[in-house]
């Protein structure tokens, strides 16, 4: 049941129909949440909003109950024991969401709840279509990964809001006693300024206020810059990871490495460049320079080493044995299907098998069991 309700990965036929069927709900509950604010609409249909609104309650309960009673068969150790173990699952942010998203429902039978707040306490359904959404897990690692440098950035602006706000009390307090009462009054023109808005709602009339206006409008278009850049650089480093632990997956899945230290591993995973290719496109053609081999991290590639043909597949590896020979290309390689590619190139290949010989043998043997399968003895010079 715990793998049913988690997002589908593998591929499982049940887990990906539960999937649907929420993502399908909690959509439907958003839309008639917006439509039933049309008064026209809410007053013929209400009866229809008030069935489908129990219904989702229900459902979105039974599956809140189950998650955390499932829970406990969840991989990660720290959910285990049947007590402690699911009231850790219950303080999880998207345990919480589940739970936000029905307790208006029921509170309301409990107090009285104003109905444009229960109606917008419902909006937060949106919220558990994050569970389905891998650029939602992406964006939270990239806020806590970049948390601290996004704290200084932030501290940075709060100065340059308290600065600016009392330098323009300062300045504007005797010319526009109202506009700039106090401190925090004057807080409301430096936000607007600081991030560019400048609503027109409170100006600065003296010379200095204009002065410090304009400088504050500048300093603004960087300050506000920053945390962009910020979470820019973050996500091109947690994507850059993201790859990286891809690729060192598929690299030690291959037999070939399988001898191989994590460190080994991550050191030929660093040096792999993605490639992808459509389907039906010739990757390698016979009497081509053998000058790099590949990896197929998805798709199919058919190996047309004459007179018999291989079909290759994701985890496998082609383009090789001209390497290792010395030689031009003796096959065809062309792609199944739109294939994603990592290529070695060969002076990384043969750095390798230098600086590991029994690699080298292995690979050696693996080249020369190819070529017998095929029934092929390349001539000299060739491969």
């Amino acid at each position: 049941m715990h793998n049913i309700l988690e997002v589908s990965e593998n591929g499982d036929v049940y887990s990906r129909i539960i999937d649907y069927s929420l993502i399908g709900l909690i959509t439907l509950n958003v839309l008639a949440i917006i439509v039933e604010s049309i008064d026209a609409v809410a007053a013929n249909y209400q009866p229809m909003f008030d069935i489908f609104e129990l219904v989702s309650v229900m459902v979105f309960t039974a599956e809140y109950l189950l998650r955390v009673w499932v829970c406990i068969d969840n991989a990660d150790s720290k959910f285990r024991g049947s007590f402690w173990g699911r009231l850790r699952y219950i303080v999880t942010p998207m345990a919480l969401i589940d739970l936000v998203v029905i307790l208006p429902f029921y509170l309301s039978f409990a107090i009285g709840i104003d109905l444009r707040v229960l109606r917008i306490l419902r909006l937060l359904r949106i919220l558990k279509l994050t569970r389905y959404s891998g650029a939602w897990a992406l964006f939270a690692a990239v806020l806590y990964g970049q948390r601290r440098t996004l704290y200084m950035a932030g501290f940075l602006m709060l100065i340059m809001l308290v600065l600016s706000a009392s330098l323009m009390y300062l300045i504007e307090h005797d010319a526009q006693p109202q506009a700039f009462a106090d401190i925090p009054s004057a807080m409301w023109w430096s936000l607007v300024t600081l991030t560019t808005v400048g609503y027109g709602d409170v100006t600065p009339v003296t010379v200095g206020g204009k002065i410090l206006g304009g400088f504050v409008t500048i300093l603004g278009l960087g300050m506000y810059a920053l945390p962009a850049a910020i979470l820019a650089s973050g996500f091109m480093q947690e994507l850059s990871k993201r790859q990286f632990v891809v690729t060192w997956r598929m690299v030690a899945k291959v037999p070939l490495f399988a001898s191989l230290d994590a460190e080994k591993i991550a050191g030929i995973a660093a040096l792999l460049k993605p490639w992808s290719v459509p389907a039906r496109y010739t990757i390698i053609r016979r009497g081509e320079a053998a000058d790099c081999m590949y990896f197929i991290v998805s798709g199919d590639v058919e190996v047309d080493l004459s007179p018999n043909t291989f079909h290759l597949t994701t985890g496998e590896y082609f383009g090789e044995t001209g390497i290792i020979s010395r030689t031009e290309r003796v096959a065809n390689v062309i792609s199944i299907t739109e294939c994603k590619l990592l290529i070695l190139e060969a002076r990384e290949l043969n750095r390798l098998l230098e600086d590991n010989p029994a690699l080298a043998t292995e690979l050696k043997e693996l080249t020369d069991r190819r070529l017998a399968s095929a029934e092929i003895t390349p001539p000299h010079g060739q491969n």
